[in-house]
């Protein structure tokens, strides 16, 4: 791209006359000659831009560039970027100076813009990545400016930097390391009782998507960067959360740019999510060598190789604030992919492709479908915006009700795991989007195995006004039992704004159980499936004990009872082993093994039934079991079978109450 600093009608015409041909209008070139525009703004008429021939590698050559050692203070020249249609119009750029090592390697030229209402507007969200000229030799990209600056001041990344990028090796999908994890430091068996809980910090989603926005750790305290997010079909609620934790959203179309605009100063856009809802992260691209494009002018998300889909976006009009101003823009479907994500811009490639996860979300009568960019990093924020912007849509973000989340993930070599959970009251709606944001991001940022997912479905079913109830007491219709005999439960249920009701539950006890006391913990199954998991406090240590812990949850529409006794044990390799033997424990103990943790309680029984509602609460129940010896004609001891229920007691209706052995059995599915 050549384009010396304009002195007068020639410099104006040879700038416009290069970057018209370009594109490909000769009228613009005309029209330039006879008015003596000071800017390609004026070369094309208004509306949309006639499209380009399509581009091949070939059209596109390495220009020349300026050296950072030969930047000076003082130099003037040019920079392009789109405020309208797909043609990149020039702005004027003065050379402050230089900030040599910022920090290790890297150096920024600062310079101030003008023209286009720069002046105005300031740096505009949207420009990043819009590169600059002196004499016709490319300088760099504009990467950041200055919140509340009275000058259009922005920080230029040198493109020496960035083209190096071009010299890497073709990016591929990068699995996620554990420190970006979205429940942080925690261990999987942590998670995992993070996740039965369902009880995650109110803020969790907007912590997470804020690690979306770029990254400028080297640049000066106060600077952010020109990167705009753009989304469409969200609604108010959702569309507030993904404005106030990206630090802006502007409003985004459908559009029809083809591969042939994205050229030096053109828009182009990342897609993150694609279909009914849309979420995209739009820029400018700096430099185009053959079919490599080099954007930004900083990090994305810094993640290094990666696979993310690439597009052309056309500008509808750019908005002034006193704030940000920033551009709208629609987007077009992806003709490429990012595949580097460095510290200096980010690459991408013409006809590289990208994978996407379809993602389906039923909301009552409605059904949204999506894709979204694979990207490990950032893959489970990606969902629960995508879950709550469809809960949105639909009328249920928020407000007095409760949510149903029924998933299904299909892992690639995994199976498939399907998760039921229950969420109740004013926040059942973004309560549902955090767990999804945790399971997520447990699944795909896990420190066991880089587990890819192939297809997503859930299935949101909202009650509206519909609220839980509490549970706020259980008592036993006897305390001494034997063995195997039967136990009733009396449950005082305080429903929202209503009565107390009672709901009784019978219980038969384990056949084996010896002398001395034993516990039922009752409850809603998020609650009893925290404690059991704190009582077994194994780790997993491969991904299909985690697969095999997370298919035992229960749901808040359940009821649980949970029998336990103090034993000793020990949970090693990620299995618990309650009742171990005297000499067994000591063999542990006496090699030392650090793999090892005791175990104060044996889990012996879980019974479950199924609820019209949610249910909040547990309560422990103590019994005390006494043995009772019955001999045979020989003399030897009998072990007693269950005790037949009392004439004229209520029969458990069939299906009504399922009793499982202690442990898991392998299951990968919620106990409904």
């Amino acid at each position: 791209m050549s384009a010396p600093v304009y002195t007068g009608t020639r410099a104006i015409c040879t700038g416009i006359c290069a970057v018209a041909r370009r594109f490909g209008q000769p009228s613009a070139v005309a029209l330039a000659l006879l008015l003596e525009m000071p800017s390609v703004a004026a070369a094309a008429a208004p509306g949309p831009s006639p499209a380009a021939p399509a581009a091949t590698a070939a059209a596109f050559p390495a220009g020349p560039i300026l050296p950072l050692a030969e930047v000076r203070a003082g130099q003037r020249g040019h920079g392009l970027s789109v405020w309208t249609g797909t043609v990149p119009q020039s702005f004027d750029a003065e050379i402050l100076g230089v900030m040599r090592n910022s920090s290790p390697s890297t150096s920024y030229i600062l310079a101030r813009l003008s023209g286009m209402d720069l002046e105005k507007s300031g740096v505009i969200a949207g420009m990043s990545g819009s590169p600059v000229y002196i004499d016709g030799k490319l300088v760099g990209a504009v990467a950041f400016s200055f919140l509340y600056a009275q000058d259009a001041i922005a920080g230029i990344t040198p493109i020496e930097a960035m083209r190096a990028l071009g010299n890497l090796p073709t990016g591929t999908r990068t699995p996620a390391t554990a420190d970006v994890a979205v429940l942080g430091a925690m261990s999987a068996g942590e998670q995992v009782r993070a996740l039965a809980s369902a009880e995650l910090p109110r803020d969790l989603l907007r912590t997470q998507l804020s690690r979306l926005r770029a990254g400028l750790a080297p640049a000066p305290g106060g600077a952010v960067s020109g990167l705009l997010f753009a989304g469409s079909g969200f609604g108010t609620f959702s569309e507030g959360v993904l404005r106030e934790a990206l630090g802006g959203l502007a409003a985004a179309g459908e559009s029809s740019a083809p591969a042939s605009a994205l050229v030096p100063g053109g828009s182009v856009a990342g897609i993150l999510v694609d279909g009914d809802l849309r979420l995209a992260v739009t820029g400018t691209i700096t430099d185009r060598i053959g079919d490599q494009i080099l954007a930004f002018g900083h990090p994305f998300l810094g993640s290094g190789p990666m696979r993310m889909p690439m597009s052309a976006a056309d500008v509808v009009t750019v908005v002034s604030s006193r704030m940000s101003s920033f551009k709208i823009a629609n987007l077009s479907t992806p003709v490429g992919a990012f595949d580097q994500d460095r510290s200096v811009g980010v690459r991408g490639v013409v006809g590289l492709e990208a994978p996407m996860v379809p993602l389906q979300i039923a909301v009552g009568q409605r059904t949204f479908h999506m894709r979204l960019a694979d990207v490990p990093v950032m893959l489970p924020q990606m969902l629960a915006v995508s879950a709550l912007g469809a809960l949105d849509a639909a009328g249920h973000a928020n407000g007095g009700q409760s949510v149903t989340l029924d998933a299904r993930f299909k892992l690639r070599t995994h199976g498939e795991l399907r998760v039921v959970q229950d969420f109740d009251g004013d926040n059942a709606g973004m309560e549902s989007a955090l767990y999804l944001l945790a399971l997520g991001g447990f699944l795909t940022q896990n420190r066991l195995a880089d587990v890819q997912i192939d297809d997503i479905a859930l299935r949101l079913d909202v009650r509206e006004g519909a609220r839980g109830a509490v549970l706020l007491s259980a008592n036993a219709d006897r305390a001494l039992l034997h063995p195997g005999e039967t136990v009733e439960l009396s449950l005082e249920l305080q429903p929202y704004r209503g009565a107390a009701v009672h709901h009784n539950v019978r219980v038969t006890v384990p056949s084996d159980l010896p002398n001395g006391r034993y516990s039922l913990l009752v409850g809603d199954g998020a609650s009893v499936d925290a404690v059991r998991l704190g009582f077994e406090a194994a780790d997993p240590q491969t991904f299909a004990q985690v697969l095999e812990l997370l298919g035992t949850l229960h749901s808040r529409h359940e009821i649980v009872v949970m029998g336990y006794s103090v034993a000793k044990g020990l949970a090693t390799a990620g299995q618990a082993l309650p009742r171990l033997p005297g000499s067994m424990r000591a063999v542990w103990g006496a090699a030392g093994s650090w793999s090892a943790t005791p175990l104060r309680f044996a889990i012996l029984q879980q019974e479950t039934e199924q609820l019209d509602i949610p249910l909040l609460g547990a309560v422990r129940v103590d019994l005390e079991i006494r043995r009772r010896t019955v001999l045979d004609a020989a003399g030897n001891p009998i072990a007693p079978g269950p005790r037949p229920a009392p004439a004229g007691s209520p029969a458990v209706p069939p299906g009504k109450v399922q009793t499982k052995a202690a442990g898991h059995d392998g299951s990968r599915e919620n106990r409904r």
